[in-house]
Parts: C-alpha cells; structure tokens; sequence
C-alpha cells in the first residue's frame, strides 16, 4: 500500500502504521477494536500503542468506563518531520567537523579505452547530481560518436542539469540552440582558450577524461574538498565566459 510504505519512510515499523492507519480509519476505538481490525495480536497492539503515545500520535481517553484511542491529525506527520528536520540542521555542523577529523580517504579510480569512457559517464548518471562540464564537446562527439548522444538522452532522462563550458564550433552553437530541450546551459569558453578533454564535477566526484582518440583514459576522483575546489574554479570561469 502506497500510505503504508510512505509513512515507514519516516522511520516507523510497518506494524506502527498499520496501528495508526487502522486507528486514523475507525476514529476512536479500545485497543480490541483496532486489534481486530489490524488483525493483529491484541497483546502486540497493546505494545503498539503505547510506542504510538508516546510517539504522540495517538492519545487517549475514558468513556463509559472503556479505554478509547483516537490517532491525531495526519498533519502531526509532517510536523514531527519538520521537528527531526530541525534538530538534525542543529547538529549538521558537528556531524561535518566529525567526518573531517576522521580524515576520509579520496578514492582514484582510473578507466581506459572507450569502454572505460563509458563506465565514467554511467557513474554520473547514477550519481544522480547535477553536473558542470568544462569540455570539448567536439573532441568527446569525435571519439563517441552517436553514443554521446545517448549519454545527453540518459541525463535528459534522469532529470540531471548540467552548466557546460566548451570552445565555440558550429556543434555547439547547434548544441546551444537545444539548451531549453536537453536541461543545458551552454557557455562558450574564449577563443584562446583551447582544451581537448572532458571534466565533470557532480556531487564529491571530479572526473577527467583525456580525449585521445588512440589512448583515450580518464579518472574519478570522490573527495569532497577537491570537488569543492574545481566546483569554485569552474564558477570563477562561467562567470566570465560568453554566453
């Protein structure tokens, strides 16, 4: 059930909201009636619902010498989300000064060949960040061929945006043209600026692809601060890039 697994996703067991939703569903019942309408154990929702009280989202009262329950406002969900939101942007500060002490290793991987090209545009479609790409798109579509526009439709596909700085040539002026289609920004680099590589910085990844049509190579780096860095260089640039 779609309520069900959406609700879990918030951190709670699949019995505690098949408990609530029960509960939300009959509007105020003993632990009886939403035992045999859960069909679960009395004993077990018992136990339920008391984590539920206590996780504020059921309460009870008396009538007519009975215990009754009644599950609060749907929208006690999303406020308790907004709450754990809040309390974990409180701590974020001290959960990145912890993983800067503990000193995570970057990791380098390297790939050859145009199969090995391959495995490194596939890694950024399943990192699923978007990109910017400092790249010769000419040189890439050269070594690629139609493939390369596989990889455009796949981004597209994934919903990825990607800035993209590259020497002007009439391929990517035609390129620029279909920015609005292929979620693109096109800008052109300055014409005495010459490059025959890809790079790609996406998420705490920096990739470098040498575009050798004989010997073509190229290499992951997953460090946060050296994506940080190029991150802040390639900006420097597209700020002073033509468009």
């Amino acid at each position: 059930m779609h309520l069900q697994h959406t609700i879990q996703q918030l951190g709670y067991t699949p019995n505690e909201v098949r408990v609530y939703l029960t509960s939300l569903e009959l509007g105020e019942a003993t632990i009886s009636e939403i035992a045999e309408k859960a069909k679960l154990p009395r004993t077990s929702v018992q136990l339920i619902i008391h984590d539920l009280h206590a996780k504020r989202l059921l309460y009870s009262y008396a009538k007519n010498r009975r215990k009754c329950y009644i599950a609060e406002n749907p929208e006690k969900l999303l406020i308790q989300l907004r709450e754990r939101e809040a309390a974990l942007k409180e701590i974020l500060p001290e959960l990145h000064g912890i993983r800067h002490e503990t000193g995570v290793k970057p990791t380098v991987r390297s790939y050859n060949g145009t199969g090995g090209i391959w495995n490194i545009l596939n890694d950024i479609l399943e990192t699923k960040q978007n990109l910017r790409s400092l790249s010769s798109i000419d040189d890439m579509s050269l070594l690629l061929g139609d493939e390369f526009n596989d990889f455009v439709t796949l981004r597209h596909k994934n919903n990825l945006r990607v800035q993209l700085l590259t020497p002007r040539s009439r391929e990517t002026e035609a390129l620029k043209k279909r920015d609005s289609l292929e979620l693109r920004e096109v800008r052109f680099l300055k014409p005495e600026v010459k490059i025959h590589n890809a790079n790609f910085i996406y998420g705490e990844k920096v990739a470098i692809i040498s575009l050798n049509k004989k010997l073509p190579v190229g290499i992951i780096i997953k460090d946060r601060d050296i994506a940080a860095t190029q991150a802040m260089l390639f900006d420097t640039l597209w700020e002073t890039s033509r468009e």
